[in-house]
């Protein structure tokens, strides 16, 4: 059987009922979810399920202590920590709000916390777009008149869009739908390139570690806006196009590339942010884990040809994950002062071995990830491409998940959950009141033959429950 999971805390003085008072919190894909994505490649073989699972949870409790900061000027909200000063930019907020969401059922404040960072976030409009967010926000939060930069924006549509399938709350989609409404009209060219930022008037610019062709497909699942296909085939040409004619031998991408005599060709040095631009550094270290990640969920060839190229050249010249430096030249040579390793470059490269099927390179990925510790961006690279190497990162389908969709508190204050689930599913609804019980101590509440798609269910035993949690159990 695959298994659904919903969890429900019931706890005292928060909603009042007829009997006492409950508070729910509601969890449609609680982690972990690798249980229920089938991926198109592999996943780590030298640990099980459960200890990947584990790694991840541990990962994220010492990010989320790390990282995760509340406002100071607007209780409730919260900011990622991006410099260990209290700043923060929206690539940040992207991230931590991606991590909140995916993490909620392991996270107690999960959905408190993802909401507090969207609060945030709205604070600080973009001076260009003002429904895009600006992109640094001092560690005084005052206001600051600056522009966009794509990829967070992207990360925390994205989010919402995933928000909404976690928590059902329709208002997530409905400002997921209005934001990518936005963001289409400011950060995507009438040729579908993406820009750098709301201020990137200039044609022929790009930056390729904002290409996450998962999370286009995602918005055109969600919205079934054909430009979020024609988003998502540029960037594979694009990174053709790169990877032919500018590094055939390694697969590498730049940080930066412009259009020069109609093809798409590295930026040259100090384009952006440095001498680097051009070549393979901080910013597109992250491609392997955005293109891996469509690989391996959505099974896309494309992402499979730009990988195997990066990954053939990867594992032939480097004994072991710990070997791959931290930036290359297009043809594979070092850049100045690259002799260390680092997670933001490592770990992506593990996403890369899931849809290339490397197990070895892929084992000894996830192996050095669980246990590297470094600064802000590194981390939360590492633990992004640590949820794809576990299997957890879900995302949209054209069928949305089985779900539970209403929670009612009745006589002597049982429950009653109702649900979806594909028409003709068999079902069943487990319950216990503790998480960490295995499935054969849950109890059977009822199960049956979903003929119209839709089930419900009373658990005459909730009454005496200070917590209660539920699993839906389906098979075809």
């Amino acid at each position: 059987m695959n298994i659904l999971s919903l969890r429900i805390i019931i706890a005292a003085n928060i909603i009042s009922f007829a009997v006492g008072g409950v508070s729910l919190a509601v969890e449609n894909r609680p982690f972990p979810q690798a249980e229920n994505v089938s991926g198109h490649g592999l996943k780590p073989d030298n640990l099980t399920q459960a200890q990947l699972n584990a790694a991840v949870t541990n990962y994220y409790a010492y990010w989320k202590n790390k990282y995760l900061a509340p406002s100071t000027k607007v209780a409730g909200d919260f900011k990622v920590n991006y410099d260990g000063t209290g700043t923060t930019v929206s690539e940040a907020m992207g991230y931590g709000m991606l991590l909140t969401v995916y993490m909620a059922g392991a996270d107690a404040d999960a959905k408190a916390c993802f909401d507090g960072l969207n609060r945030f976030r709205k604070r600080y409009p973009s001076n260009i777009n003002p429904a895009l967010m600006c992109w640094k926000i001092p560690a005084n939060e005052n206001a600051v008149s600056d522009d966009c930069a794509t990829d967070g924006d992207l990360d925390m549509a994205m989010a919402l869009l995933l928000a909404n399938r976690q928590w059902g709350d329709t208002a997530y989609w409905t400002e997921a739908t209005n934001y990518l409404n936005q963001i289409a009209a400011a950060l995507v060219r009438t040729d579908y390139s993406l820009r750098l930022g709301d201020w990137n008037s200039v044609a022929g610019q790009t930056r390729p570690s904002d290409f996450m062709p998962s999370e286009f497909r995602s918005f055109y699942i969600a919205t079934g806006n054909g430009l979020w296909t024609n988003v998502e085939n540029k960037c594979y040409a694009i990174l053709e196009q790169l990877q032919t004619n500018s590094a055939p031998g390694t697969g590498l991408v730049p940080d930066f590339a412009v259009v020069s005599g109609g093809r798409w060709i590295p930026a040259s040095a100090n384009f952006l942010e440095g001498p680097n631009d051009g070549k393979y550094y901080y910013n597109s270290c992250r491609v392997p884990w955005r293109i891996g990640w469509a690989g391996w969920f959505y099974n896309d060839d494309r992402a499979r040809q730009i990988l195997s190229r990066f990954t053939t050249w990867t594992v032939n010249h480097h004994t072991a994950p710990i070997n791959f430096k931290a930036g290359y030249k297009l043809d594979g040579s070092n850049v100045k002062n690259n002799n260390f390793d680092t997670g933001c470059f490592i770990a992506p490269t593990g996403v890369a071995a899931m849809t290339t099927t490397n197990q070895s390179w892929l084992n000894n990925t996830f192996t050095y990830a669980k246990d590297r510790k470094e600064t802000y961006y590194e981390d939360s690279v590492n633990l992004l491409s640590m949820l794809v190497m576990s299997g957890n990162a879900w995302l949209l389908t054209t069928n949305p998940p089985a779900k539970f969709t209403q929670i009612i508190s009745g006589a002597s204050n049982a429950i009653t959950v109702s649900g979806e689930c594909q028409a003709g599913s068999a079902y069943q609804v487990m319950a216990t009141t503790n998480l960490s019980q295995p499935l054969s101590n849950w109890v059977n509440v009822t199960s049956g033959v979903a003929t119209s798609g839709v089930f419900s269910c009373t658990d005459l035993e909730a009454d005496a429950c200070q917590r209660r949690f539920y699993r839906l159990l389906l098979s075809p």
